[in-house]
């Protein structure tokens, strides 16, 4: 007899999912799906817009990672133009993807992973979030209060 599990919904990620695996007579899994359950219509509002207001656009796609999806998006409209942005650009980009991907990172560790990684699985749900992390481990949340405010400096340098 197969069977199917479902995981609905998927947590500790940034936006909505979740799992179906299926399992044969003897128990194997046969096939899992990640589905992404979140329609937003960011393709559909884009159609016949200018594509210049595609990186204004894209960049609200995600409010973790705004940057690699304004950056990606400018990167089209310059290959559609056929633009080929100067060295000190181009490394201008890089130091604000780099910025935003420790900001990135820093959430999702310590806001989505730590409490299940540091915590452990088998610690009471009710105290397995990021304020039961810094209560038993005090250390991890200072450093928290460290990391993202470095990033975010580095964002606002760009904005000046």
């Amino acid at each position: 007899m197969t069977q199917t599990i479902t995981i609905d919904p998927v947590t500790r990620l940034e936006g909505h999912g979740k799992i179906t695996i299926q399992l044969n007579a003897k128990g194997e899994v046969e096939d899992a799906h990640f589905h992404v359950t979140q329609v937003r219509g960011f393709e559909k509002f884009s159609q016949g817009r200018p594509f210049y207001e595609m990186p204004a656009l894209t960049a609200r796609i995600c409010g973790i990672c705004p940057v690699s999806h304004l950056l990606a998006s400018a990167k089209a409209c310059e290959a559609i133009m056929s633009v080929r942005i100067p060295h000190t650009a181009a490394q201008l980009r890089r130091m604000l993807n780099l910025a935003q991907m420790i900001q990135s990172h820093a959430l999702s560790f310590f806001h989505l992973s730590s409490p299940d990684l540091l915590l452990g699985m088998e610690s009471d749900p009710t105290q397995r979030h990021i304020f039961g992390v810094a209560a038993a481990r005090p250390e991890l949340g200072r450093a928290r209060e460290e990391i993202s405010p470095c990033a975010f400096s580095i964002f606002v340098l760009f904005l000046l």
